[in-house]
C-alpha cells in the first residue's frame, strides 16, 4: 500500500471534524450578527437589540429598544432627532403598552429606530435613558451601548494595481477521484438535526402562544371574577373591560389603539372594512357605556356590569368570525364558477 493510498484512507476522520468545526463557527458567527443586551431594575427591563455589528456605508441596520414594566405603568422614550450618534436615523417605529405574552401583569412597550452611517471605523451606538413612572415611584433606566463596525465598499478588495506574471506550464499529477459519499451523509446527518431543533422550537413556541381573541375571552372571565365585580365597583369593572377592548383591537387589527380615542378607533375600523356596521356599533354602544360609567358617575348594578362583559365576549368572537368570512366566501364563489 502506497503513501497516496493511506492519506486516502485516512482522509475522511479528520475531514469530518473540520466539516464538524467549520459548522459551528459558521453557526456561531449568525448568532453574532444580531446582539441583544438587557438592563433590570426589581420591577422594569430594557433590552437592546442591533439587527447587525457589522454594515457597510449607507447600509441600513435597526436598533430596537423593548421595555417590560407592571401594568399601569407609563414609559417615556427620550426624544431621538434625525441622528443617534454618529448615525443618522431614517425611520422610528413606536408600539405602546402592549400585553405581555410572558407574564399577565406586565406590558411591553417597544421604539424600533432604522439607522445609517457614512462614517467607517468602530462607531458606537449610545446608551439611551428610558423614564418609567408607575403609580408607587418612577425609575429611570439606561440602555446598553453598542459597537458597530462600518466598512467602506471597497474593503477587504484585491488591490487592482497588483498584477501578476504569468507562470509557465506546470505539469500536476491528477489523483484519482475519491468518494465524497460520507459527506453527503454528514451533511444529512446534520441537517436532520437542524430541521428536529427547528421543529422544537417552534412547538415550544406555539404552546405558548394566544391569539387575540383566546386571550380576550381569558381576560374578560377574570374580570368575571374578579374582587371589584363581587363588590360591585362600577368604576374599576368598566375601566379594566375599556382596557381589554382596546388592547384586543390593537392586537386583532393592529390598529394604535392605547393612543387613540374611542371615536379615531372605531373610525379606523370602520374605514379598513375589518368588521361588519352592526359589529362596530355594538363596540361604539359598549365604549360609550363605560365611558358614562367611568366619567358621567353612573353606577351600574351587578346584573348590567355582567351583562356588559357578556356583550364584550359575544362582540368579540363575532368579530373573530368576521375576520375570516372574506377566506370563506372567496372559496365558495370559486365553486360556484366551476360547477
Amino acid at each position: 500500500m502506497n503513501i497516496y493510498n493511506v492519506r486516502k484512507l485516512r482522509q475522511p476522520f479528520w475531514l469530518t471534524a473540520l466539516v464538524v468545526v467549520l459548522c459551528v463557527s459558521a453557526s456561531r458567527e449568525a448568532d453574532a450578527d444580531e446582539v441583544s443586551r438587557t438592563t433590570d431594575s426589581d420591577s422594569a427591563t430594557v433590552t437592546s437589540k442591533v439587527s447587525s455589528t457589522t454594515v457597510q456605508v449607507a447600509e441600513p441596520l435597526t436598533l430596537e429598544l423593548t421595555v417590560t414594566a407592571p401594568t399601569g405603568s407609563q414609559v417615556d422614550f427620550p426624544s431621538v432627532g434625525k441622528s443617534l450618534g454618529s448615525f443618522d436615523v431614517t425611520n422610528q417605529t413606536d408600539r405602546a403598552d402592549v400585553p405581555s405574552a410572558i407574564d399577565s401583569e406586565k406590558r411591553v412597550w417597544t421604539r424600533r429606530l432604522t439607522l445609517e452611517s457614512i462614517v467607517t471605523g468602530d462607531i458606537e451606538i449610545p446608551a439611551l435613558e428610558i423614564l418609567i413612572r408607575n403609580h408607587a415611584n418612577s425609575q429611570t433606566l439606561k440602555s446598553e451601548a453598542i459597537a458597530v463596525r462600518v466598512t467602506s465598499v471597497l474593503e477587504d478588495r484585491a488591490d487592482p494595481t497588483q498584477f501578476r506574471d504569468i507562470q509557465g506550464v506546470v505539469d500536476v499529477e491528477v489523483p484519482q477521484p475519491a468518494s465524497r459519499a460520507w459527506l453527503w451523509w454528514t451533511l444529512s446527518g446534520l441537517g436532520g438535526v437542524a430541521t428536529a431543533a427547528l421543529l422544537f422550537m417552534a412547538v415550544a413556541k406555539r404552546k405558548t402562544w394566544m391569539t387575540p381573541n383566546a386571550w380576550a375571552i381569558r381576560e374578560l372571565e377574570e374580570l368575571r371574577n374578579s374582587d371589584a365585580m363581587k363588590s360591585v365597583d362600577s368604576d374599576t369593572v368598566t375601566e379594566n373591560l375599556t382596557t381589554i377592548l382596546r388592547d384586543y383591537l390593537e392586537l386583532q387589527f393592529d390598529i394604535a389603539a392605547p393612543v387613540q380615542t374611542t371615536r379615531e378607533l372605531l373610525l379606523a375600523i370602520e374605514t379598513g372594512r375589518d368588521m361588519s356596521v352592526e359589529t362596530t356599533k355594538g363596540f361604539s354602544d359598549l365604549f360609550e357605556k363605560s365611558d358614562l360609567a367611568r366619567f358621567a358617575g353612573l353606577n351600574l348594578t351587578h346584573a348590567e356590569l355582567t351583562k356588559a362583559i357578556d356583550d364584550a365576549q359575544r362582540l368579540i368572537e363575532t368579530a373573530s368570525n368576521e375576520l375570516q368570512m372574506p377566506f370563506e366566501k372567496g372559496v365558495s364563489e370559486k365553486g360556484d364558477r366551476h360547477q
